[in-house]
């Protein structure tokens, strides 16, 4: 028994897939969740292109399906080979369970939905068992959720890690209020365009200690950015390698394509500047989250011979969890492909945010900013791996299955409390 949303439809006008796209980057980054630009194509028919988002909203609902088939329609993530090759005859039904999941994530896939279809998929048809869909009544979605239990106490520690006491978070009241403002946030950030001004830092003023809220919400805007620009970057790619070009130029292409600076470009060139060109790892984050760790843990003064016990605990903590994982889900059934893959993309924002968060920095990077947002990463990515576990349980052994959880949970609270820690701990003390 579960609670499942069904829908299918067709985006009206293919032409506007980049708008499409990047609406829902947009929808997921700010009410942190996670969303993968997805550009596939038939291995000897390029035109036969699969295209989308894979959107994730809330730890614990299934991954849901964005993508669309060559004929314009929304398909399910078992599709894709098969949109590919021409093979689906009509629109098929796409499924996203949210059992699992908080309240607030299965009404954030509903107003979704209803704004899509309200802007992009006027013929959607959708077909909620939690009832919301049709009626938006909010307290029988709650009464036909209430027989899992763990996923309302997952709320309510949500919740209380956002401010609120454990009081308030099961206060009907306050909960209604809290889903109604995500609810009103969806139809915000997916009926405006998908257009931002850059993000620039104030010049420090001498004397004056800069706002820390401030200072966060600006690294907050700088992550969103980047991973903007990253998931483009991979479409840009995608679509030249598509049409032909080698991977050497569709990355070239791409990088132009966005306006960056391509990466050695001006290197013969030392004297027209005294500084630096942007590399790519500064416009984007590194996809591999071992390779990123290293990268943010060696410098030319470290010891090239360190120990893992010269590490932080809690990088090295996130290293081991992936290797687990990775040694666990080995031999994982195929249909469990979109579980699998949520769970080490959290797993990988983990360790990718540690890695950033808790080693050492150069003096001119922001002390608290920078690693204050990366926690903020690696705790959400650890909350999504979680939320993965459940439609995973039948991929290995009740205890195995019992252990990795516990790991996880445990590490996601000590990453909290690190978070708690640091905030407390930079932020100016008040008069």
């Amino acid at each position: 028994m579960g609670i499942t949303i069904a829908y299918r439809g067709r985006l009206a006008d293919l032409s506007r897939i980049e708008d499409f796209e990047d609406r829902l980057i947009d929808l997921a980054l700010e009410v942190g969740g996670q969303a993968q630009i997805w550009r596939t194509h038939a291995d000897k028919d390029p035109n036969r292109m699969v295209r989308g988002v894979i959107l994730n909203l809330a730890p614990g609902l299934e991954s849901t399906s964005m993508l669309v088939s060559p004929e314009g329609w929304l398909i399910g993530l078992t599709d894709i080979e098969d949109a590919e090759l021409g093979k689906l005859k009509e629109q098929p039904w796409c499924f996203t369970k949210t059992q699992f999941g908080p309240l607030e994530g299965h009404v954030a896939l509903v107003e979704t939905l209803a704004v899509l279809k309200r802007e992009f998929l006027p013929d959607l048809e959708v077909r909620d068992e939690g009832g919301y869909w049709e009626t938006r009544n909010l307290p029988e979605l709650a009464r036909r959720q209430a027989f899992l239990k763990e996923a309302i106490e997952r709320l309510a520690q949500g919740l209380e890690r956002h401010g609120l006491t454990k009081e308030a978070a099961e206060d009907p009241d306050i909960l209604v209020k809290r889903i109604e403002r995500v609810a009103a946030q969806v139809q915000r950030v997916l009926g405006r365009p998908a257009e931002h001004p850059p993000v620039t830092f104030p010049e420090d003023e001498i004397g004056v200690a800069p706002d820390p809220d401030a200072t966060e919400a600006l690294w907050d805007e700088m992550y969103k950015h980047n991973r903007r620009q990253q998931e483009r970057m991979e479409r840009s790619i995608e679509e030249r390698r598509s049409r032909g070009e080698d991977d050497d130029s569709a990355f070239d292409n791409a990088m132009m394509d966005l306006g960056l600076e391509i990466p050695g470009e001006d290197e013969g060139d030392e004297a027209s500047s005294d500084e630096e060109p942007e590399s790519f790892d500064d416009q984007f984050e590194i996809d591999d989250a071992l390779d990123e760790a290293t990268a943010n843990e060696t410098s030319e003064e470290d010891d090239p011979f360190a120990t893992e016990e010269e590490r932080h605990p809690l990088l090295v903590r996130a290293s081991d969890l992936l290797h687990e994982l990775h040694t666990a889900f080995r031999q994982a059934d195929e249909s469990l492909e979109p579980s699998l893959r949520t769970l080490f993309q959290g797993a990988g924002d983990a360790m990718g945010g540690l890695a950033q968060a808790v080693s050492e920095r150069d003096e001119d990077i922001d002390d608290y900013g920078l690693p204050i947002v990366q926690l903020k990463r690696a705790f959400r990515g650890l909350a999504f791996a979680r939320g993965a576990m459940f439609p995973l349980r039948s991929a290995v052994s009740d205890g195995k299955w019992k252990e990795l959880y516990e790991t996880i949970e445990q590490l996601e609270r000590d990453v909290f409390a690190e978070l708690t820690r640091l905030r407390s701990e930079l932020r100016p003390e008040e008069d």
